[in-house]
């Protein structure tokens, strides 16, 4: 067994490692989700490959949903999206006064 203090704490004073802690803890919780790596190759792979299934889906559904109602009206439907960043726009425009 070694004998005495390992090199790497006796070189840090005890002082900053307490200013570092408690720099650490003031921040707060961090924004934006959280995900655990996983550690496997294919588990990432089974993912993205289930993450595609979805949209593929998703995509087809609102397609056939589309066709649909523009088949069930009397009029040709308009589909409205949204502006990208427009509203954060708008409000900075604007300004508070």
């Amino acid at each position: 067994m070694a004998q005495g203090r390992p090199k790497a704490a006796a070189k840090r004073p005890k002082a900053a490692a307490a200013a570092a802690a408690a720099a650490r803890s003031s921040r707060g919780p961090r924004k934006g989700g959280r995900t655990i790596a996983p550690k496997k190759l294919r588990v990432i792979q089974q993912q993205k490959l289930k993450k595609r299934l979805e949209v593929g889906i998703r995509m087809r559904i609102e397609q056939e949903t589309v066709q649909r109602a523009q088949g069930a009206l009397p009029k040709k439907l308009a589909l409205v999206t949204a502006p990208k960043g427009g509203k954060d726009k708008d409000r900075a425009k604007k300004g508070r006064g």
